[in-house]
């Protein structure tokens, strides 16, 4: 039973999140050869300033690059 974890930054709409998961369900399945009800995706959504790289949260990145 394939278990998928996704972390993801907070701010996509329930319609993009439904997508999202759906299409890599469809993929799990058809990969892996397995039926529906086996595949299990836990999506986790991260405030920006929960996640950084290096030294720097995404809300100074994307700041960052909108003075660009």
């Amino acid at each position: 039973m394939p278990i998928i974890n996704v972390q993801l930054l907070a701010g996509r709409s329930a319609q993009q999140k439904d997508t999202f998961m759906k299409e890599v369900a469809a993929i799990a399945m058809r990969t892996l050869q397995v039926p529906e009800h086996v595949v299990t995706i836990v999506l986790t959504e991260v405030e920006r300033e929960h996640w950084s790289v290096g030294m720097k949260s995404m809300t100074e990145i994307q700041a960052a690059r909108l003075r660009e």
